[in-house]
């Protein structure tokens, strides 16, 4: 439907939306271990292996979205199988994503509750923006990375002058081997946005000359992400922010102007919340859409209904703990987005390229013959 659809913008102001949960809460602690002093440059760094994952993504998804390219390049049932492991992978970041969401919220309170009233809450959103129209969610994302923009902002505004730049530099020709490592796994944090191009079916205004737009948000976002990890660094040293849990609802909590307002943490824990509920509407809209090439038509309006429910039953039964959800975001969940972003997406696109080589080649032979 016409009126469903979103524009390229708004499609990147979702994934940027979406992508700043896993940032707050895994850089740059997540990078230090190897990267040090540098790991503000490896988030930088991570920039070639995003826009490649991207471009890689967007060349398999074309203009009908990624899930209709796979079915269209492997078939029926092979395609569907590389569908499902998209579907299970999707599940479980829901999964993972409503578990942190529901944590942070019970730990920015008094405790008085439990955590699952916050879990059944996050879940009631996203299932209420999953059931409506993508195009009304993507005018939700665009206002709601504005305001997480404007928050994160405020916080490192605020907090440029206390930095200390010694606390960056100097990085030696050593130190880059560990910084360039440490690069992947960065990337391997914004691949959370990796179910994007799923939704490319939904994109209005593609062309040939549209390459630029993803360059612009791609390069742009990864550039201005790496700005905000030298601030917090700058600020609480590699020390001590690699021992903190989340250092960016840290660095919130040193933060105030006299006369207005002394701690915001509160304020930028709640607002937080709405990169969490971006991120589970991209993906309930995505697994939509990934399920529409397996099934019916007239069952997709259970799809929603299924992934929310499977999705936080997912989150008290795999994660029961908040370490074991910090574990699986730490370690496993960044290595399976660079797999599924970039790896199978490639290995993908190169059998694409061999068969389009391959039916030119012998429509060639074929003319010579004649």
């Amino acid at each position: 439907m016409e009126e469903d659809k979103i524009s390229r913008t708004q499609l990147m102001a979702l994934m940027w939306a979406g992508i700043l949960a896993p940032v707050a809460e895994l850089l740059p602690a997540l990078l230090l271990p190897g990267a040090g002093r540098g790991a503000w440059l490896a988030a930088a760094l991570a920039a070639p292996v995003v826009l490649a994952a991207g471009w890689v993504m967007g060349s398999l998804a074309g203009r009908e979205g990624l899930a209709r390219g796979v079915r269209a390049l492997l078939g029926r049932w092979l395609g569907g199988a590389v569908l499902l492991i998209y579907i299970v992978w999707g599940l479980l970041l829901l999964s993972l994503r409503l578990r942190l969401c529901a944590q942070r919220l019970f730990a920015s309170g008094e405790r008085d509750g439990a955590w699952w009233v916050f879990l059944l809450a996050a879940a009631a959103a996203v299932l209420w923006m999953g059931r409506g129209q993508l195009a009304a969610f993507a005018r939700t994302g665009q206002l709601f990375l504005a305001a997480l923009l404007a928050t994160a902002g405020v916080v490192l505004l605020l907090s440029l002058f206390q930095g200390r730049p010694e606390r960056l530099l100097p990085l030696w020709w050593e130190d880059a081997r560990p910084v360039i490592q440490a690069s992947l796994s960065a990337a391997g944090v914004m691949g959370w946005g990796l179910f994007l191009p799923f939704l490319m079916g939904s994109v209005r205004d593609q062309g040939e000359n549209k390459n630029w737009h993803w360059l612009f948000w791609g390069l742009g976002g990864t550039l201005l992400l790496a700005v905000s990890q030298a601030v917090i660094l700058a600020n609480l040293g590699a020390g001590l922010a690699g021992r903190l849990e989340n250092p960016f609802f840290a660095l919130a909590k040193s933060v105030g102007v006299e006369g207005a307002f002394q701690r915001v943490e509160g304020v930028v824990t709640a607002l937080w919340t709405f990169a969490d509920l971006v991120m589970g509407g991209i993906l309930v809209f995505a697994l939509r859409a990934v399920t529409a090439e397996l099934i019916s038509p007239k069952r997709l309006g259970w799809v929603p209904w299924v992934a929310v429910l499977l999705s936080a039953t997912g989150a008290v039964l795999l994660f029961p703990t908040l370490g074991a959800g910090e574990e699986w975001n730490r370690r496993l969940v960044p290595m399976g987005n660079l797999i599924l972003g970039l790896v199978l997406p490639a290995a993908l696109l190169l059998i694409k390229k061999l068969i389009q080589s391959k039916e030119r080649y012998g429509t060639s032979c074929g003319d010579n013959l004649k």
